[in-house]
């Protein structure tokens, strides 16, 4: 591990003390915080993977289900994710060559910490994946109900509304995602780097305030 900075998230709960920000921040890890954003995940997925599974069943092409599957590899799996949001977060600050979040606990640490804000290609790069992986099965529910509309199939009325209550179930499991994700995550979120960060500006300063190198970094107006 490169030699860096430890952010107070890494202190330990008596050097805490009474700090009154552990309450407005999940600024510690939280088994109910990592179990509670692990379980958010799991209807958007399900539907995603449903909605494109049907597509791939009614039309019989899997392109788009390999092109969803390979892109959440590309971002999860193989560490785009963590590059371009997690090493500037200060749980990444831990000495370890793991990181511990409730995020993504026990995920390999493969670049260096950045204290500072995301450059625009991180930013660009985050908000593409978070809205392809987001929209692109709604998307592909749309054009399989034009698909089914234009081909005047005879069961064609029963299988748009089959594809109809799909693309529905599917945009209210990612929009139900966002939403907790917005006001019970971001909210909270110490990874004031990010450009989804809904941390208020006085609460961003006073965790600043006890983490130096991140305030001089951050720059905060």
């Amino acid at each position: 591990m490169d030699d860096k900075p430890v952010a107070c998230t890494w202190k330990s709960e008596a050097e805490c003390g009474d700090c009154h920000l552990k309450v407005s921040l999940g600024c510690r890890y939280s088994k109910r915080d990592f179990w509670f954003f692990t379980l958010n995940q799991v209807p958007v997925m399900t539907m995603a993977l449903f909605s494109l599974v049907f597509i791939g069943v009614l039309a019989g092409m899997w392109w788009a289900l390999i092109l969803y599957v390979a892109a959440g590899i590309v971002f999860f799996g193989l560490g785009l994710e963590t590059r371009v949001i997690c090493s500037h977060c200060p749980y990444w600050t831990a000495d370890s060559k793991k990181l511990n979040c409730w995020a993504y606990p026990n995920t390999p640490k493969f670049w260096r910490y950045r204290p500072g804000p995301m450059n625009w290609l991180e930013k660009a790069t985050l908000i593409f994946f978070f809205c392809f992986l987001g929209f692109f099965p709604v998307l592909m529910i749309l054009w399989g109900i034009w698909l089914v509309a234009s081909a005047s199939l005879a069961t064609g009325a029963l299988i748009i509304w089959g594809l109809a209550g799909t693309a529905t179930a599917t945009l209210l499991a990612v929009l139900q995602f966002f939403y907790i994700l917005k006001f019970y995550y971001c909210s909270r979120c110490v990874n004031f780097a990010c450009p989804f960060n809904r941390v208020s500006i006085e609460i961003r300063r006073a965790y600043l305030d006890k983490n130096p190198v991140m305030k001089e970094a951050l720059k905060l107006p």
